[in-house]
């Protein structure tokens, strides 16, 4: 029976070769199954059930549960967080600028339990402001709700003692009075969104100083359910010492004179603000170096005082009031002993106690000795 004996053979020759191969594969590692290659494929099978199952379940661009997709390296990393971190809106987002001078901006806002919810805060200006001058006031209004306006009310006003006077350039019906403003805020302004507003506060010229003013107040207004804990703000208002930035200038020349001879000039004072330095006064000198004298001085109903030696001419200063101007004449006796073609000087000194206290300004003048 040569047929049967092929057959028996024929199933006795794998034996040795799977032998063989498992001789010659590495031992396996814990982690390595070591089942029967009908286990095996069962093992597979169900993965391959499993792997279609999650293929549907996983959207595009995304990692199938378990897994961990490929870590980007280099100049692709940012674009690989960008995708997996949703940035908030406000995040690398710069100030934009409205209609009119209110800035937005995404910081400085914070989130409350109130629907409809918008903040007010006040920056006076700094430093203090002189009197007489503007000071700008920084205004902001903040969203801290979740519900966006479409238009609020800002109403601000100043402190009562300094006088100051309200204006902004701000876009939109403005209305107001003396020492308040009115108008429209926050139109549109997203939750967590920002906006500043700028007012000019100008003060008047004999408010004195250095003082702080308090009292000033900054509301605003968009719905009877908004939060009322912080739509209002108070504010005050400093002012420094005044600051009359007093000027000397030489109005007449003089003319040539030869020694012994009478020589006139004429100067002009000012005071070129912003403040007024009352209730100060200031004084100014006229100084002439030994053998020249000071004759009169002009006009006569505010004359000047000359020293017993006639080298000092004290003269007071009646220039207080902003951007006024005062003409002062003066005559002199030049040196008999002076040289021809040689000059005689003049120093004329203001003292503005108010600019601040005190402060000079000096003006020299040369007469021509001929």
């Amino acid at each position: 029976m040569r047929i049967p004996a092929l057959l028996a053979a024929a199933v006795l020759l794998p034996l040795p070769l799977t032998q063989a191969a498992q001789a010659a594969a590495p031992p396996a590692t814990p982690t390595q199954s070591t089942q029967p290659a009908q286990a095996g494929q069962a093992v597979q099978a169900g993965q391959a059930t499993q792997d279609a199952q999650t293929a549907q379940a996983t959207q595009p661009g995304q990692s199938a549960p378990g897994s961990q997709a490929p870590q980007p390296s280099g100049a692709d990393q940012a674009d690989h967080l960008t995708g997996l971190y949703v940035l908030p809106p406000t995040v690398g987002t710069a100030p934009r600028k409205l209609v009119g001078p209110a800035l937005r901006s995404g910081a400085g806002a914070r989130r409350s339990a109130y629907s409809k919810d918008l903040s007010v805060s006040v920056s006076p200006p700094s430093p203090p402001t002189a009197p007489g001058a503007v000071g700008t006031v920084q205004v902001t209004v903040c969203n801290n709700g979740t519900e966006t306006p479409t238009s609020a009310t800002l109403v601000v006003n100043g402190p009562g003692d300094p006088g100051l006077t309200l204006t902004t350039s701000h876009s939109g019906p403005v209305d107001g009075g003396w020492n308040w403003i009115r108008f429209p805020v926050a139109k549109s302004l997203a939750p967590g969104g920002c906006e500043t507003s700028q007012i000019f506060a100008k003060t008047i010229s004999t408010t004195p100083g250095p003082r702080s003013y308090s009292g000033g107040t900054a509301v605003v207004t968009w719905n009877s359910t908004q939060n009322p804990d912080d739509n209002s703000a108070t504010w005050s208002f400093d002012t420094s010492a005044p600051v009359t930035n007093a000027a000397l200038e030489l109005w007449r020349p003089p003319k040539p004179a030869a020694p012994g001879n009478p020589a006139d000039f004429e100067i002009v004072e000012r005071n070129l603000g912003p403040s007024t330095d009352y209730p100060w006064r200031g004084s100014l000198t006229a100084t002439l170096p030994a053998g020249s004298k000071w004759l009169s001085s002009t006009p006569s109903y505010n004359p000047c005082t000359i020293s017993p030696d006639g080298t000092t001419a004290t003269c007071n200063d009646i220039v207080n009031n902003t951007w006024s101007q005062y003409n002062r004449g003066f005559a002199l006796q030049v040196d008999p002993d002076a040289q021809p073609g040689t000059s005689i000087p003049v120093t004329i000194t203001q003292e503005a106690p108010a600019d601040p206290d005190p402060h000079r300004f000096t003006l020299t003048v040369t007469i021509p000795v001929c």
